[in-house]
Parts: structure tokens; C-alpha cells; sequence
């Protein structure tokens, strides 16, 4: 291009004879005008193959300035939804950051209750234990005080066990023998029957009564002086202490010549009661034959109802046994379960037996009387002559 401007202004500039012997320089610059063209010509077409490939790198930009700016409208609704989730992830931060402040308000609130909780706890503590120690050292005053009453009680044994004696004999008027005619000298001794009774008094040595059923065994094998003795009765009494019988396990030491019996010192009076009856049986001979016979007849019946009433009672204990077995195999495990808790929960209690209180037939007889008009008036039908026919069929002895 830029030779061709020169070339032209050349020509305007030589004029018309400038020209006609100017050729040569004219075909020259024509020559480099002419390949300048085809330079201008080149350029040209790499320019629009350049353009072409701009306007392809323009359309692409365009596309993906497009994606772009659908993916900035998309971060931007995101960006919303996350500025949403984040407030609201700060409202609940903040609720949190309340309640933590709350939880540690009401731990610093509990630990300051349980520390006077531990406190008072403490203290309660050091005043059971003192209560304690002074409830230990009272017990501990009073076992050595009932101990030391028991070992005074059991060294005035012997003496207390006379005077008792004496006085029950005085009361129902019987013998009591202060110096014995046979060889020995037991603690104490009465006379019933023309039979002297020996009755020794026997007391623990020391503290520990573990040695004591050993000691009344030994002592008892030697009471044998006394039953070899010539009217001296074969049965021979030992009177212990009340609080030693829980001790003791066996209350009669049977030996071929002689039998010892074991008896607390509150015992003494029926004993002497139930050995005073002897002398009613020295008038036996004094009765006549109708008194005899009422006699016999009546210890006859007592005996007849005494083993008629085992052998009913036998028979019922095995009904019942039978009974509980075919509850505890036949009830579903459920029921039998409840049944065994109701079992466990049950509490049954004789009357107590005493022995200042007699038992009237009367009131025996009321009670019976009662009992029977219950049990018809619930529809049992009891009739006491078809009961005992019936019962008398069963065989009292084995043939």
C-alpha cells in the first residue's frame, strides 16, 4: 500500500516526458505495488479467516456468558435460600446460646443445692453415726448389765430355787426335806408317796453357755448316786434358769437306772402340782366297782377319740398333700404363681394355748354348735349321728 502511494505520487510529480523515460522505475514500482496488492490480498483473507475465528470465539463467549449468567441467577436464588437457612440457623444459635446459658444457670443452681444437699447429707451423717455409737454404747451397757445381772441371778440360783421351793410346799402342803436320811446331799428334796424327789439346782459357771448342755449331760450321769439310794424316786429333776433354756436342745437324759429331767425354776409349782396328783391314786382302792368301771369307761373313750382323731387327721394331711401336688402340677403356671403369692401373703394362728386359762366344754360346745348353723346356712349338710356311723366303719386297728 505504501508503494503504491509512492508510485502515484511520483507520477503526479515527473509529469508527461518524466514519464515516458521514467518507465522502467514506474515498472519497478508497479512490480511492488503489484506484490504489496498480494500481500494486502493475503492479509486480507487471514484477517477474515481471523474474524471468522473471533466471531466463533464471540459466539462461545456469548453462549457462555449466557451459562454464566444463568448460573449467577441460580447462585443468587441459592444464595437467598442460603441467607434464609443461615438466619434462620442464627435464630436457633441464638436459642441455643439461650438455653445453654439457661442449662448452665440451673446446673450452677443445682450444684449449689447439691452441695448443701452433700452438706446437710454430711451432717445428717455424723449425727447417725454418733447416734449410733451412742446407741452402741448403750446396748453395749446393757448386754454387760444383763450380764451382770445374769451372772448375780445365776449365783443366787441355788438359794432362789430353795426358797421357791419351800414356799410351793408350804402352799399345797407338801413335804420338803431339809436334811435327808439317804446318803448324798442334794440341793433340795420332797417327800410324796413315801418317795423322796430330788431336785438339784444347776447353774452356768461363767458367761458362756456353749458348755452348758455338756455340763447338765455330765451331771446328769452322776445324779445315778441319788436313784441307788433306797426310796429315792428314779426320776430326778434338774432346775436350770429361765434364760439358759434357749440354749439348751435336749430336756431329758434317759440312763438305764435313773431319768433326768431338764426344768426352768418357773416351772417348779405345776411340776410339783402334776407329782402331787400321785397321792389321789393310793385311794384308787377306795372306789367302787360303778366308780371303777366310770372310771375306765371314760379313759377308754378319751383314748378311743384320741386315735380315731390320728387316723382322721392322717387321712385329711393326705387329701391335702394330694391336693397341693395336683394344684402345683395340673394349675397353668400363671395361676399357680398368683396362688403362691396369696400362699406367702397368708398367716394362720391357732389360739394361743395359756396355762392360767382354762378351756370350758361349754364354750367348746357353743363354739360347735356355732360353727355347724354357719355350714347350714351356706349348705353343708352336717349330721353329727350319719357322720360318726359313717366314720365308725373304717377300721381304728389292722387286722
Amino acid at each position: 500500500m505504501n508503494t503504491l502511494k509512492t508510485l502515484l505520487q511520483e507520477v503526479n510529480s515527473i509529469g508527461f516526458w518524466g514519464r515516458l523515460f521514467g518507465w522502467r522505475r514506474i515498472k519497478q514500482l508497479l512490480v511492488e505495488a503489484h506484490t504489496e496488492l498480494r500481500l494486502l490480498l493475503d492479509n486480507r483473507d487471514q484477517h477474515q479467516h481471523d474474524l471468522g475465528v473471533c466471531r466463533h470465539e464471540l459466539t462461545q463467549m456469548e453462549m457462555l456468558f449466557k451459562s454464566s449468567e444463568r448460573r449467577i441467577t441460580d447462585l443468587a436464588r441459592d444464595k437467598d435460600v442460603l441467607v434464609v437457612q443461615m438466619n434462620e440457623l442464627r435464630d436457633r444459635l441464638r436459642e441455643r446460646d439461650k438455653e445453654i446459658v439457661d442449662l448452665k444457670h440451673a446446673i450452677e443452681t443445682k450444684s449449689t443445692q447439691q452441695i448443701q444437699s452433700i452438706q446437710m447429707l454430711d451432717a445428717f451423717r455424723n449425727e447417725v453415726i454418733e447416734e449410733r455409737r451412742r446407741e452402741q454404747e448403750t446396748k453395749q451397757a446393757q448386754a454387760l448389765e444383763k450380764q451382770e445381772r445374769q451372772r448375780e441371778t445365776w449365783q443366787r440360783h441355788q438359794a432362789d430355787t430353795a426358797e421357791r421351793l419351800k414356799s410351793i410346799c408350804q402352799k399345797h402342803t407338801i413335804e420338803y426335806i431339809d436334811k435327808v436320811p439317804f446318803k448324798g446331799d442334794p440341793d433340795n428334796t420332797i417327800r410324796i408317796c413315801g418317795e423322796y424327789i430330788v431336785f438339784d439346782a444347776k447353774s452356768p459357771a461363767g458367761e458362756d453357755l456353749s458348755n452348758f448342755p455338756t455340763y447338765l449331760k455330765g451331771q446328769a450321769e452322776k445324779a445315778i448316786k441319788y436313784s441307788k439310794q433306797e426310796g429315792v424316786k428314779k426320776d430326778i429333776y434338774f432346775v436350770v434358769p429361765s434364760n439358759t433354756l434357749e440354749e439348751l436342745e435336749k430336756f431329758m437324759y434317759p440312763h438305764a437306772d435313773h431319768d433326768v429331767y431338764i426344768i426352768a425354776a418357773d416351772a417348779l409349782e405345776p411340776v410339783l402340782l402334776s407329782l402331787q396328783k400321785i397321792e389321789e391314786y393310793e385311794f384308787a382302792e377306795e372306789l367302787t366297782p360303778d366308780q371303777r368301771a366310770n372310771v375306765c369307761r371314760v379313759i377308754g373313750c378319751f383314748a378311743h377319740l384320741a386315735k380315731r382323731r390320728i387316723q382322721i387327721d392322717h387321712f385329711f394331711a393326705t387329701q391335702t398333700i394330694e391336693l397341693a401336688y395336683a394344684c402345683e402340677n395340673y394349675l397353668p403356671a400363671d395361676i399357680l404363681e398368683q396362688v403362691k403369692e396369696y400362699e406367702r401373703s397368708e398367716k394362720l394362728n391357732p389360739p394361743m394355748e395359756k396355762r392360767i386359762k382354762s378351756i370350758p366344754v361349754g364354750e367348746i360346745e357353743k363354739d360347735t354348735q356355732k360353727v355347724q348353723r354357719e355350714a347350714e346356712g351356706r349348705g353343708v349338710f352336717i349330721d353329727p349321728d350319719q357322720v360318726s356311723a359313717n366314720m365308725n366303719e373304717l377300721p381304728l386297728y389292722r387286722p
